[in-house]
């Protein structure tokens, strides 16, 4: 007893909301359901009063009453002064108020649903249908070359491009569609979606792609990527041509699957320490190599050649217009720059560097004569260059910089680095010292740099890219005034881990050259479009063998007065260069020409491919 007087009995009210509740839980058909039913209900009641009353004409029946009063409600009239009685008044007036509580909620109920359909079409991601298209796996806030290069490559061709990464769709689409445009040819896809979760990739229809490309940062995710991969592709014949981007070093990826699926990868932050050394010392190089790594004008392709077939090379380089032959492609490898006198194989591919496929043409190979060597002048020696910061690729930079740096002096080194990660100097060509002060100092960091030519800065990746993209602007910041007040000609190469933040710092200083994300992101395009390129940029990039150079004629002792474009490229062939270009002090890189004057002026610098 004293259980039941605790009870509280359930209200009318109680069980009225419960029951809309659970009217409107089933969503916009459940409220129309209601709506019209409430609706429907009213015009009854008033059509039987109004039939009970006689407030209608004489002879009309029920269901004429009802279409009448129903007809009322719909279009939410109310009824005058004159119209009748004041019950008749009442009743049509409530029938108006009904209506216009009908109509209003119903559109509010459609354009609700209508709205949650579209916001759903938009998050919920789209099916892809097509076959030959692009698949990018992970995006970077800010980084947008990668995107840019592969939209370069179309060309006028029709291309989808499906990017995949965790961000919501609508997110990445605005930041890329803000800051690259987007040509009508192109299908530029967003996917939200677990790269490493197979179940999540299903809608890429990666077994159809033509080229994957992997682009993720977080540590590990690389491979977990790749497996999740496998797991789509466990039943499709091949995987689609794929390159991996990662940090870290390639042993923690699988290397049997690599192997088995011809997949290419890349080490971005090793390429970014090879470029530094690089450019470093050639003031101008890499913008020429930026130019030629760029889907504007220009490429690399691999092609045939039958009728070069029992020639040399250098006859086939010597002959060849319209684009320039660079090296061959033989048994899987890339040797650039072969000797003149090696003979053509039949299975060879040329290494070209044209404007599109299929444009070399070759002028009578078979009367070309070689040019004999001549010595090139010995390169100069530099005294001194200054290296600011430490990371993993401290070994890579010192090992890729010339032979011909006397000293090497590592900078902006904190106490607790002086045990570990500092290279052993016996292992190199050039001395090197380690400077331990506080180089926030303006005094000491003048005395630093003072007396070198060149100055390298580099990132410190133990802190976020942001933290370190900071210090990295802020020296350089404090390089360029120390460079400016005290009249230095040093120039500073800078590595920025961030492509946004290159575009923050000003190019007033046209000397500087700072490296980021991007020259890896238009190597990753470039090798996306065509695998062998892969070989090709790393015997760009790689100590040994030949590799691109800026060279002014004046150091070589050409004289450039009314020199024309063929014979500028025999002198230059004759000391060990092959001609890709001329950098100016308007373009970081003009593809030459084969024919008449080459125009050069004072100052202008030869983009070359040699081995020193």
């Amino acid at each position: 007893m004293k259980a039941d007087k605790d009870t509280k009995k359930t209200s009318f009210r109680q069980k009225f909301r419960y029951w809309l509740d659970r009217r409107m839980a089933k969503g916009t058909s459940g409220m129309v359901k209601l709506l019209v039913t409430t609706v429907l209900g009213s015009v009854l009641i008033v059509s039987l009063l109004v039939l009970a009353f006689g407030l209608h004409k004489e002879g009309k029946s029920f269901l004429a009453i009802f279409w009448d009063n129903f007809r009322s409600a719909m279009s939410s009239s109310f009824p005058s002064s004159e119209s009748g009685g004041i019950l008749y008044i009442i009743l049509y007036t409530f029938l108006g108020l009904i209506g216009m509580v009908f109509t209003g909620m119903l559109i509010g109920i459609f354009s609700g649903g209508i709205r949650g359909k579209l916001i759903a079409l938009q998050k919920n991601n789209p099916q892809i249908v097509e076959r030959g298209h692009t698949v990018v796996l992970g995006f970077r806030f800010g980084e947008y070359a990668l995107l840019e290069q592969l939209i370069k490559a179309a060309g006028r061709s029709r291309r989808t491009i499906v990017v995949a990464d965790k961000f919501e769709r609508t997110d990445m689409e605005d930041a890329v569609r803000q800051n690259i445009k987007v040509p009508g040819n192109v299908r530029l896809t967003f996917i939200k979606a677990d790269v490493t979760n197979p179940n999540e990739l299903e809608c890429c229809a990666i077994p159809n792609a033509e080229n994957m490309i992997i682009n993720v940062t977080e540590k590990g995710q690389a491979v977990k990527t790749l497996l999740s991969l496998s797991a789509v592709l466990k039943e499709s014949a091949a995987w689609p041509r794929t390159v991996v981007s990662f940090e870290s070093e390639r042993s923690q990826l699988p290397t049997n699957m690599l192997d088995e699926n011809h997949i290419e990868t890349l080490h971005t932050s090793n390429v970014v320490a090879r470029t530094i050394a690089r450019a470093a010392t050639q003031t101008g190089v890499f913008e020429a190599f930026m130019e030629i790594i760029n889907f504007n004008g220009f490429e690399f392709y691999f092609e045939a050649l039958p009728k070069a077939e029992g020639l040399t090379f250098g006859q086939v380089y010597l002959s060849g217009s319209n684009g320039t032959v660079a090296g061959i492609f033989r048994d899987g490898k890339v040797i650039l720059n072969p000797d003149p006198s090696m003979p053509v194989q039949a299975d060879d591919l040329f290494i070209i560097f044209e404007e599109d496929h299929w444009n070399l043409e070759l002028s009578d190979p078979q009367n070309v004569e070689l040019p004999k060597k001549t010595a090139r002048p010995p390169l100069a020696e530099i005294p001194e260059i200054v290296i600011i910061g430490i990371n993993n690729e401290i070994t890579t930079i010192i090992n890729e910089l010339p032979d011909n740096i006397k000293t090497i002096k590592l900078a902006g080194i904190k106490p607790d680095e002086k045990a570990s990660g500092l290279p052993d100097d016996s292992e190199f060509a050039s001395a090197i010292e380690a400077d331990f002060r506080n180089i926030s100092r303006e005094k000491v960091l003048y005395e630093i740099v003072k007396d070198a030519p060149h100055i390298i800065v580099l990132s410190d990746r133990k802190k976020s890219a942001e933290d370190a993209d900071t210090d990295v602007m802020m020296r350089i910041m404090k390089l360029r005034d120390i460079k400016k007040k005290y009249k230095l000609p040093f120039t500073i190469t800078a590595e920025i881990r961030s492509e946004n933040n290159r575009r923050l710092l000003n190019y007033e200083v046209g000397d500087d050259f700072i490296v980021a994300s991007d020259m890896s992101s238009m190597i990753l395009a470039q090798v996306a479009e065509e695998p062998r390129r892969s070989a090709l940029f790393a015997e760009f990039l790689d100590e040994e063998g030949s590799e691109i150079y800026l060279k002014k004629p004046e150091d070589l002792g050409i004289d450039i007065t009314d020199i024309t474009f063929r014979d500028l490229r025999t002198q230059l062939y004759a000391m060990g260069y092959i001609l890709l270009g001329i950098k100016t002090a308007e373009d970081p890189f003009i593809p030459y020409e084969k024919e008449g004057p080459a125009g050069l002026e004072p100052g202008d610098g030869l983009v070359v491919i040699g081995e020193d």
